[in-house]
């Protein structure tokens, strides 16, 4: 089981700012009951152009996620970025993964990319490429998602009833 998690971290970063207040609470939602576990960041630098094509748009979000990552970075991160092409893990095994990286890193970083997706720079960068699902999901509802799943994961971690 899960004893109480001190000096470890989590990081959720993607691009900016929510645009539905309905995701943006939802995200909110998880984000207090994840902090019971674990102290929680959830960053979204502001990351919009106007009238940008999609690659224009890649290479901004990039320059803004990595930047972020760059100055905020522990010397003990492991990253993880999201993408639909990524490995897929049942509940168990993602809640296996994150045991072991809650053993051997200080901090975890989650990457979502905006509309676009991510780089192929920040997915090199990655220590690990997740997909959620191989359905396609907007950024916000990805972030829900993957704050659900976290809890979810904490949670089952700590013998919680909430992960039946």
């Amino acid at each position: 089981m899960l004893k109480k998690i001190l000096m470890k971290a989590l990081k959720i970063l993607a691009p900016g700012p929510l645009k539905h207040k309905f995701y943006a609470s939802a995200l909110e939602y998880y984000h207090k009951l994840i902090a019971n576990y674990i102290p929680c960041e959830i960053l979204l630098p502001r990351a919009k152009g106007k009238s940008l094509t999609t690659n224009e748009v890649l290479k901004k979000e990039e320059e803004i996620l990595l930047k972020t990552i760059e100055t905020r970075k522990g010397s003990s991160s492991y990253l993880i970025a999201l993408d639909q092409k990524g490995k897929s893990c049942t509940t168990g095994e993602f809640a296996n993964l994150f045991q072991k990286l809650l053993t051997n890193f200080q901090e975890i970083w989650f990457i979502v990319g905006g509309a676009e997706g991510l780089s192929l720079k920040i997915k090199e960068q990655a220590n690990f490429i997740l997909s959620l699902s191989q359905l396609t999901f907007n950024h916000e509802l990805a972030l829900v998602v993957l704050a659900e799943t976290l809890f979810r994961t904490l949670s089952l971690l700590k013998g919680h009833p909430y992960h039946r």
